[in-house]
């Protein structure tokens, strides 16, 4: 019988340094090929269709300001050619003059001044137009200002989808795990079990049913593979990655963040409309100041032909003009403006409501969650425990195979119970933060 407890003694030491060097081969694979969810959000931002438009759409609207100033502030020059012929019939053979007879037949020489023969280099540039550029790179600028609002939008709902999706895949990663470690020590007490019935501590039949729970969870481990490598696949696809190598997650486990509500991103928009509407009003009335443009011209400007030569010159003038009635389209206007600020204050005002009721909710969900999974915690480590003795009695024939196999299968429903509940927790915290964005 001593020699038997020393034969046990030496396999255990085996069993377990093989187990060690199991779980370290496991451990070094899974480092190697694990995915972060850092990196899948990077991904999948770079292949975001949307995102890609957005940015171009900025850029374009960035290019608007030296456009703008080009525009209303800039002097501005150009070449203008123009030639007018008005032949006179009855003219004694002048088709051509700005002297004809009474008795031609043509325009009237008021009219025509007998021809236009011009080619002039102009120039012109407003001036006091500064109030009116600047209202119009303000609004500018508040559309850029919107499309990185909607830029910073569109990444907190890909930010927020992407971590559940990852949740997901990483819950069926860790049922996986567990199955997989169930099976490896199932594995080893079947060896245990048949080294012991060989010397007669435990039956046959003992053996058969280890066995037979060994290729139930076999089957199970399979399907949970299946499942596993689907959600790792479907992850993949929605990060436009076409790579299928199976690699890993590492685990991945959100932080509260703190409140930031006047600066949601939920309410930006809102914030921005009412400024878009003030700014709309400005540049409608940038048409009632006064508007003054300096012009200037040169070159040959004739209206006969034989003295063409000596019709070059200069000229050079203001042009101002001033809006003294329009049918009172400014109060109108400025009316539809102040009925858009308050439907946008209105609105962020419902939106703010929304948000902050949807985080109380999740933040309570999250408290008494975590108060559970605390609670099977403690569960948890009064099972290892259990298991630890069990495990020990099943080597030295003290349990039943059934009661044993009963229990491994309770112990590990209540893992797998509290790994779905840390996940569910960590996508409360995922909904809580986005909300919280």
């Amino acid at each position: 019988m001593g020699t038997i407890k020393t034969c046990w003694v030496v396999m255990n030491k085996i069993f377990a340094l093989i187990k060690l060097l199991i779980l370290l081969l496991f451990i070094g694979n899974e480092v190697d090929a694990q995915i972060t969810f850092s990196d899948l959000l990077e991904q999948a931002k770079q292949q975001s269709r949307d995102l890609v438009m957005l940015t171009a759409s900025r850029n374009y609207l960035q290019l608007e300001v030296p456009k703008i100033k080009a525009v209303y502030g800039a002097p501005k020059s150009y070449i203008s050619s123009e030639v007018l012929l008005a032949p006179y019939f009855n003219n004694n053979g002048q088709f051509v003059s700005n002297d004809p007879k009474p008795t031609a037949i043509g325009y009237d020489l008021g009219v025509t001044n007998g021809g236009l023969y011009s080619l002039l280099l102009n120039a012109e540039m407003p001036i006091f137009n500064y109030k009116q550029i600047n209202n119009l790179i303000k609004q500018n600028d508040l559309e850029v200002t919107k499309i990185d609002t909607r830029i910073n939008s569109l990444i907190v709902e890909l930010k927020h989808s992407l971590a559940l999706q990852y949740m997901d895949a990483l819950g069926a990663q860790l049922e996986y795990s567990i199955l997989e470690a169930n099976l490896i020590l199932l594995k080893q007490e079947i060896d245990i079990t048949k080294a012991l019935m060989n010397h007669g501590l435990y039956r046959y039949v003992d053996y058969r049913i280890l066995k037979t729970a060994y290729m139930s969870d076999s089957l199970t481990l399979q399907n949970s593979e299946i499942q596993f490598k689907l959600k790792i696949n479907q992850l993949k696809t929605t990060c436009g990655i076409s790579d299928t190598t199976m690699q890993k997650l590492a685990y991945f486990e959100p932080e509260i963040s703190p409140s930031k509500m006047d600066s949601s991103i939920f309410l930006q928009c809102f914030v921005q409309d009412s400024l878009a509407a003030l700014l709309q009003q400005k540049v409608f009335e940038n048409q009632y100041k006064p508007q003054v443009r300096l012009y200037a011209n040169t070159g040959l400007n004739s209206t006969s032909i034989p003295y063409m030569g000596n019709h070059i010159g200069i000229s050079a003038g203001v042009v101002f003009s001033y809006t003294l009635f329009d049918g009172r389209q400014k109060q109108i206007n400025q009316n539809q403006q102040i009925i858009l600020m308050d439907q946008a204050h209105r609105e962020k005002e419902l939106r703010q409501f929304e948000v902050q009721k949807q985080k109380a909710a999740y933040h309570h969900s999250i408290a008494s969650l975590s108060t559970s999974i605390d609670k099977e915690l403690t569960l948890q480590k009064e099972y290892s425990e259990i298991l630890d003795i069990y495990n020990s009695e099943l080597q030295k024939a003290q349990v039943g195979i059934m009661e044993y196999i009963n229990f491994l299968q309770l112990f590990n429903q209540n893992k797998l119970a509290l790994e779905n509940h840390k996940i569910e927790r960590n996508k409360l915290i995922i909904e809580y933060n986005y909300w919280n964005n």
